[in-house]
């Protein structure tokens, strides 16, 4: 079903933002927008996001590291991306270096090219706190297949 995962991928890429959902310890959720940018790997999608480690959301990705990223167009056309969250490691300086390239290498819209505020220290600035996202599982809605009566979203898994 790789035609679902470019589907979301050229949603996202025109989308941009999406709505991160967190679950707390006592299983409540909490929204924010974010801007992580995916990438096609070998067995789905790999994302990334660069945000604060906020103490709201550094609790809530240790009680339950699942989240959900939600996108929706004014073109009707949807993704949610279904995905289990981790901090990258402050040591692990190769995934770093990758973020750090997705993001400035990445055309614009999506890619942030002028990552300036991180300079000098650039992957190993405070600030720089990335968050990998790995997918179990991508859901898609064409406005197109909604406007013909089809209300089934495709769904991508990983094959286990």
């Amino acid at each position: 079903m790789t035609d679902v995962l470019d589907d979301a991928m050229t949603f996202m890429a025109d989308i941009v933002y999406c709505t991160v959902t967190t679950v707390d310890e006592r299983g409540r959720p909490r929204s924010r927008v974010m801007h992580p940018i995916f990438e096609r790997v070998a067995d789905g999608l790999l994302g990334w996001a660069l945000t604060d480690r906020s103490p709201v959301k550094t609790r809530h990705l240790a009680a339950n590291p699942h989240v959900s990223c939600s996108y929706w167009s004014p073109a009707q056309n949807t993704v949610t991306v279904d995905c289990v969250a981790s901090w990258v490691d402050d040591d692990d300086d190769a995934t770093r270096q990758h973020v750090w390239h997705v993001f400035a290498d990445t055309p614009a819209p999506l890619g942030w090219g002028d990552l300036a505020d991180y300079e000098p220290e650039r992957t190993h600035h405070p600030l720089f706190c990335p968050l990998r996202l790995v997918p179990w599982r991508v859901q898609v809605l064409r406005a197109e297949r909604l406007a013909a009566g089809d209300w089934h979203p495709r769904v991508w898994r990983p094959t286990d």
